[in-house]
């Protein structure tokens, strides 16, 4: 009897390894699908983590990005963005031989790290639309952050109301980034 219970040990182990709960979104995407948009959030959530200021995903960085792949960009950057997916999975498979999004955050960055450094060796125009994936999340990442309203409203120095332009200002100890129109 013991004998059988030390047998089927790994095989009961490795069942219970693919018994990963799956990630929910808590949304429902527009262009990707859901296992597609818990990958965008990964990436994102590894871009922009939560510190003492909210993270990517505590803005919805996830949902832009879902918004403008599949309402703004042509089909050729949809395509780009889409293989660019597979490329991450791959990559994270070759890398660390799980999925993207089962590995630790230590490993994400590690995989992220190797897209960034091939997309650093590409020759493209940063201003053309046909930019590799790496660098077309990272901007959208960015641009989904910092263009949100809690952080231009509760975390950034943001003057909404269109004035004059006063440049060179010089920054004061604890003083906000300033965004936007100053009077």
């Amino acid at each position: 009897m013991m004998l059988g219970i030390a047998a089927s040990s790994p095989v009961i182990m490795s069942i219970l390894d693919g018994c990963v709960p799956q990630k929910e979104l808590g949304w429902i995407p527009g262009f990707f699908n859901e296992d597609q948009a818990i990958l965008v959030a990964d990436i994102c959530d590894i871009i922009l983590p939560k510190t003492s200021t909210p993270g990517a995903l505590d803005i919805g960085v996830d949902v832009f990005i879902d918004h403008i792949v599949g309402s703004c960009l042509s089909t050729e950057e949809q395509a780009i963005f889409s293989d660019g997916l597979i490329e991450v999975e791959a990559e994270s498979n070759k890398l660390e031989g799980k999925n993207f999004s089962s590995l630790s955050n230590e490993s994400k960055t590690k995989v992220l790290e190797t897209l960034e450094a091939k997309t650093d060796t590409e020759d493209y125009d940063p201003h053309a639309s046909g930019k590799p994936f790496f660098a077309k999340i990272k901007e959208l990442t960015l641009l989904g952050y910092f263009t949100s309203e809690e952080i231009m409203t509760q975390h950034l120095d943001y003057v909404p109301i269109p004035a004059g332009f006063e440049g060179c200002n010089e920054l004061k100890e604890g003083q906000k980034l300033k965004v936007g129109n100053h009077v």
